[in-house]
């Protein structure tokens, strides 16, 4: 199975944007969109019906109450949505599975601060679990590497970064660009951190024919986060 996976924080819920969204994901062509930020409220059915235009017929049922974030996940092809990661955590909605095909795709859309520590903790007992199969998780892990993925060390739980590698799955992107530093979110102080990837078992892993981030969005002032586009063949 060849697939486009593509992975955006919208900012807010897309809002009036989302015409703006929508011809951006159109540029990419992606066959699974993991979207974060996303919201209930009069922009949900907005974006909805902005995707189902762009051809994506299937899309996560779960909505964030209110003035919550979390994530949609939709895509050309049907996919059985299995539902939230785990229910211990306080929002479960923002750790959505479904299964594509063999693969089986988590979504991510991590909470700030120590605040994120039990979502990372559910997350890497679920992939443990998942590591000998095709499974992925991808999507805003507000998380990076100090020195690295920053230009110093914010990050107090960046050390969950190792933990999920060391549950066997593959930061790909780092894998191949071992020095780069690479930002996928601007501050309003125009500080950047890498904080949106992709994490792959072995055997999907060795699958990714490319894998970068796309920043024209961004930059255009779309929304704050730039995409990390994924090729798996």
């Amino acid at each position: 199975m060849t697939l486009r996976l593509l992975t955006w924080n919208i900012r807010a819920g897309g809002g009036s944007r989302i015409p703006a969204i929508g011809a951006a994901l159109a540029e990419q062509d992606a066959d699974i969109l993991v979207l974060t930020e996303y919201r209930d409220g009069p922009a949900a059915p907005a974006l909805r019906a902005e995707l189902e235009r762009l051809g994506y017929r299937w899309m996560t049922a779960h909505t964030p109450p209110r003035g919550r974030n979390g994530v949609l996940i939709a895509a050309r092809r049907k996919f059985r949505e299995i539902g939230p990661v785990s229910a211990e955590v306080e929002e479960p909605w923002r750790l959505l599975d479904v299964v594509v095909g063999r693969t089986r795709l988590t979504g991510v859309y991590m909470p700030n601060l120590r605040v994120k520590i039990p979502y990372w903790q559910a997350l890497i007992a679920a992939l443990a679990g998942r590591v000998d199969g095709s499974a992925l998780a991808i999507g805003d892990f507000n998380t990076c590497r100090p020195y690295l993925d920053e230009a110093g060390a914010t990050d107090a739980t960046a050390g969950f970064l190792d933990k999920v590698q060391a549950a066997g799955f593959r930061d790909v992107w780092r894998d191949r660009n071992p020095e780069t530093r690479e930002f996928s979110w601007f501050s309003h102080r125009q500080n950047g951190f890498r904080i949106d990837h992709a994490f792959f078992s072995p055997r999907l892993a060795g699958r990714v024919r490319g894998i970068g981030y796309a920043h024209g969005a961004r930059e255009s002032g779309v929304s704050d986060h730039s995409m990390l586009v994924v090729d798996v063949g």
